[in-house]
């Protein structure tokens, strides 16, 4: 998986910062060897609250969560949550404080790599907290009939988290990664007019705060999120991940994006965690030859995992043949 970990450095750091400016003429970058540093603050991973090997635990906002499977990779499974669906409580709600020391003493010594991109997470921002502290089904139900006390919900996510921004922006991020999963297989969880009262606001203001420092912005939203396309360029995501082609007009998505946002991933993950060299090789042609033709393209999988070693290979071999044409001036 593309953890925290800091990867082999391969590709060239100036070139991928390239390809997410969406450069002409930039080295293709690919997921699988892009020099880049993640980094999480303590509390994003609900796993930062769970002592030794419990199986049932509660994180610092009063979400109960299970681990269900052996393998620590894996996310455990949230089974409660401190808010109702009419969020009476909302009021009384213990609240992390983004200026705790504690959230960034892991870090605070940690210097950026000259060679990575220094990549700063921001795990279940806005929408995904929001379902975690009320319930998937009761939050929905709670945008269409509550609108007003969703908006006091979204709004004190979207503070700690451009808080948590401008923590990250003091410890010299170069790249903001915010994960917040909007869509489904063939449509999003909700519709595009709720996403604009409900979490645009939010997202443009921590959006702002890294291109005021000059940091980019890579959204990894899952599922269909074809319809938000034009809000996504007009609030200023830098980069688009994973772009899932099963969920998503891919066609379309690079039309309306080309030259202003950079696509990242597009390649089906199920392709290579089967083994399958041939397909992975001619999967990931594919999408180059779809995606990345004039450049802001970041061509990998749709999702992270271990993959095996045989495919791995395959999709980076297939990139090497891109990477070593003469590529045209950039502009």
């Amino acid at each position: 998986m593309w953890g925290s970990e800091k990867m082999a450095h391969v590709f060239p750091k100036d070139e991928l910062i390239a390809a997410m400016r969406c450069r002409r003429g930039a080295m293709l970058p690919c997921k699988l060897d892009w020099p880049i540093q993640r980094v999480r603050y303590w509390g994003g991973d609900p796993c930062d609250f769970r002592r030794g090997d419990e199986v049932h635990w509660m994180d610092n906002r009063g979400t109960a969560w299970r681990k269900e499977s052996p393998d620590p990779a894996m996310m455990p499974f949230p089974i409660g949550h401190p808010l109702d669906a009419g969020l009476t409580g909302l009021g009384s709600l213990a609240w992390p404080d983004p200026a705790d020391s504690r959230c960034f003493a892991d870090l605070a010594h940690r210097q950026p790599d000259r060679e990575s991109l220094y990549v700063a997470e921001h795990p279940f921002a806005i929408y995904e907290r929001a379902w975690l502290l009320v319930g998937m089904q009761p939050l929905l139900a709670a945008m269409a009939d509550r609108p007003e006390r969703v908006d006091e919900l979204f709004a004190r996510i979207g503070v700690f988290e451009e808080g948590i921004a401008q923590q990250y922006v003091r410890m010299g991020a170069e790249a903001a990664w915010i994960s917040d999963d909007y869509g489904m297989s063939s449509a999003m969880m909700f519709s595009p007019e709720m996403w604009d009262r409900f979490v645009r606001p939010h997202l443009k203001r921590i959006v702002q705060c890294y291109h005021d420092a000059g940091a980019l912005v890579i959204l990894h939203s899952c599922g269909n999120v074809t319809p938000l396309i034009e809000a996504l360029v007009e609030v200023g995501i830098d980069v688009l991940d994973p772009l899932q082609p099963n969920c998503n007009r891919l066609d379309e998505v690079r039309r309306r994006t080309a030259g202003r946002v950079c696509l990242c991933g597009g390649v089906e993950a199920s392709t290579l965690l089967s083994g399958d060299v041939p397909g992975t090789m001619l999967r990931t042609h594919e999408r180059i030859a779809q995606l990345g033709k004039d450049g802001g393209y970041i061509v990998g999988p749709d999702d992270e995992w271990d993959y095996p070693a045989v495919t791995h290979e395959a999709m980076l071999k297939a990139v090497e043949v891109y990477r070593r044409r003469p590529r045209a001036v950039g502009g």
